[in-house]
């Protein structure tokens, strides 16, 4: 069966993204803990996994039909007792293939369906940008409304409350829900996020790896073209993760 639906993974990064100037709101380490606690609950959700007493079990089934949830069903099958869960979510972001990290195969394929824009400019006519705003399958309004019913109590819907979990889990409440007059808004996706066993998890490494952020910089994301490393650090003074470019 191929997932036809968005995935949570999908969703949170669209979250993660301005819709209007195609920037990321958060750091992309961040990011990557956050889609890998959206990737444990998909599984969950697709029955194809537990989550019990802090560990992720593999619950055995065909395959889903979907490349990224059958690699992380293949991960699990090969541990017969399950995996530590903070281990797991650190181990599944920190994967790294020839097509990039996770936040780049979820973007890439979020542009290949159509909910976002690949854009390319150049700052000073020599300095490569990209952006991936809103695309014409507009998909971040709906799960925008979904985290706001979730957050105002008007929803119980399961995937609708784990992605809200997530969106508190990751730190991005204040970009999903933004505005004094949503302040008890974002306090619920915050309480949601420690109700929930992986959102928590997500939470911890979160505020374990939080590192002062940089402000972003015409509203783009630079292109390390070629290679890992980020043309806009001898200009702007980078901080040497090599991460916040895409190019790790």
């Amino acid at each position: 069966m191929f997932v036809q639906h968005y995935t949570l993974p999908e969703e949170l990064l669209l979250l993660a993204y301005d819709p209007a100037e195609g920037r990321p709101l958060c750091r992309p380490h961040l990011l990557r803990l956050g889609l890998a606690g959206a990737l444990a609950a998909e599984l969950l959700l697709a029955g194809r996994a537990t989550v019990r007493d802090g560990r992720i079990t593999g619950a055995g089934g065909p395959p889903l039909g979907d490349t990224a949830l059958d690699a992380a069903l293949t991960r699990l099958a090969g541990r017969r007792k399950g995996q530590k869960l903070p281990r797991w979510v650190r181990d599944t972001a920190g994967l790294k293939t020839t097509a990039g990290r996770s936040d780049e195969l979820w973007r890439d394929r979020l542009v290949a369906r159509g909910a976002l824009r690949a854009e390319r400019t150049r700052t000073l006519g020599v300095i490569a940008q990209r952006s991936h705003p809103v695309g014409p399958d507009d998909r971040t309004a709906p799960a925008r409304e979904r985290v706001t019913a979730v957050a105002n109590g008007t929803s119980v819907d399961e995937r609708a409350r784990l992605l809200a979990a997530l969106v508190g889990a990751t730190g991005l409440a204040g970009q999903v829900l933004p505005g004094a007059d949503q302040s008890g808004e974002r306090d619920e996706l915050t309480l949601f996020a420690g109700r929930d066993p992986i959102a928590r998890v997500v939470r911890d490494l979160v505020r374990e790896a939080r590192g002062p952020a940089p402000r972003p910089r015409g509203g783009a994301e630079p292109i390390a073209e070629g290679t890992g490393w980020n043309p806009l650090d001898w200009v702007f003074g980078g901080n040497g993760d090599g991460g916040d470019g895409g190019g790790d």
